[in-house]
């Protein structure tokens, strides 16, 4: 019999911590970088275009962090890319036509995109009906009324106060003190856990693996943003939405029921938890990323678009999917999304670069979809 005292070598811990699907995503995103590099005469890794490939997957990533969340549920959201839409619209009549402030225009966009989630939520919580339908009607409701109420013409250009929080840069300065801060918050955190988990593991040993891949992470991070002109305010702020939606999946107790939902809704409910309860609550989080993304693609646009957010449901869905999460539920984790989404976006950046045809993007983006499920399911009949 094993000794629970007995404490773990480096070996096991890391054998024992590596989410080996997002190992191998990881893996593959740094061959296809790699390569990409070579071929654009090395563009593709300058300090430059990586600043704009985090600043252009930043919307795409928020999403997917949300669409994790529901299908880990065992739910799913087509209206994602009409509601971000939507409240881009709201951004833009507020600013623009109306001419509020940047302040109030943002609680009302959050507002507004928390409401359509909650109505979404309502919709299959309460009444029991298929996320499927109630968010491909979602869709089309949500675009129609952005059409209607714009007469499907563009709305802009926004003040440019709201156009830095997509496109604007923090300082060098400031970058630098921000990533120093967050390596020593990181490290500190590491440190605290790694004392509480010495009577399992080795505590030097398990301390050094996540400090080396905390440096390894700020050393990049210094490198990208102080080469350039600093961190990107859409980084800014999708990676503080992005910690709270992981945080809630990894550190709660409703983030926990989420997992147990989507593993087996009926032994949830044998169990005591309020399935519905959970189910709005993710839908209404979804809800609070409408918010988030409709003002960044407003922001980046400078201007709410009639095409914003075409498809953007169907790219969330592939970058959640591509970064480890199951169709079957109760399996997917956020980082996962987030390497999903830059591979996803690494792609577009690349042939854009290359001047490939737009048309074959989206192949190539389906083929990989389409690789990345087959991948889950034969890991899954193999555990089976």
């Amino acid at each position: 019999m094993t000794n629970l005292n007995e404490k773990k070598s480096f070996k096991e811990i890391l054998i024992g911590r590596i989410n080996w699907k997002i190992a191998l995503i990881v893996v593959v995103l740094i061959c296809m970088m790699g390569l990409f590099n070579i071929l654009s005469d090395g563009i593709f890794l300058s300090q430059r275009n990586i600043s704009q490939l985090l600043k252009q997957s930043a919307i795409l990533g928020i999403v997917s962090s949300g669409m994790v969340l529901l299908i880990v549920a065992r739910q799913i959201d087509l209206s994602a890319g009409a509601s971000v839409y939507l409240v881009s619209v709201v951004v833009a009549q507020m600013t623009v036509v109306y001419e509020f402030g940047l302040f109030l225009s943002i609680i009302v966009a959050l507002i507004v995109g928390i409401l359509l989630g909650a109505f979404q939520g309502a919709l299959v919580a309460k009444f029991n009906i298929p996320a499927f339908i109630v968010t491909l009607a979602g869709m089309l409701i949500f675009r129609g009324i952005g059409y209607v109420w714009t007469n499907a013409a563009t709305v802009g250009p926004v003040p440019t106060n709201v156009i830095f929080i997509s496109e604007g840069y923090l300082s060098k300065t400031l970058s630098t003190l921000i990533i120093s801060i967050l390596f020593l918050v990181f490290v500190s955190y590491a440190y605290i856990n790694a004392k509480k988990l010495k009577q399992w593991v080795n505590f030097k040993e398990g301390f050094w693996l996540k400090f080396i891949l905390i440096a390894l992470i700020s050393a990049i991070s210094y490198f990208v943003f102080l080469g350039y002109q600093g961190i990107p305010m859409a980084v800014i702020v999708v990676a503080i939405g992005v910690i709270i939606v992981h945080f809630i999946m990894s550190n709660t107790t409703f983030g926990r029921n989420i997992y147990v939902i989507g593993g087996n809704p009926d032994a949830a409910r044998l169990a005591g938890v309020q399935v519905g309860k959970h189910l709005f609550g993710g839908f209404v989080i979804m809800g609070a990323i409408y918010g988030i993304a409709g003002i960044l693609i407003a922001a980046r646009l400078g201007s709410a678009a009639p095409t914003a957010g075409n498809l953007l449901e169907l790219e969330a869905i592939a970058a959640a999917v591509i970064g480890g999460t199951s169709f079957s539920g109760g399996v997917g984790v956020i980082p996962g999304a987030l390497i999903g989404a830059l591979l996803l976006s690494a792609i577009d950046n690349f042939m854009s670069i290359m001047n490939v045809s737009s048309f074959i993007q989206q192949v190539v983006k389906g083929l990989i979809l389409l690789i990345a499920v087959w991948f889950d399911i034969s890991i899954r009949k193999k555990q089976s």
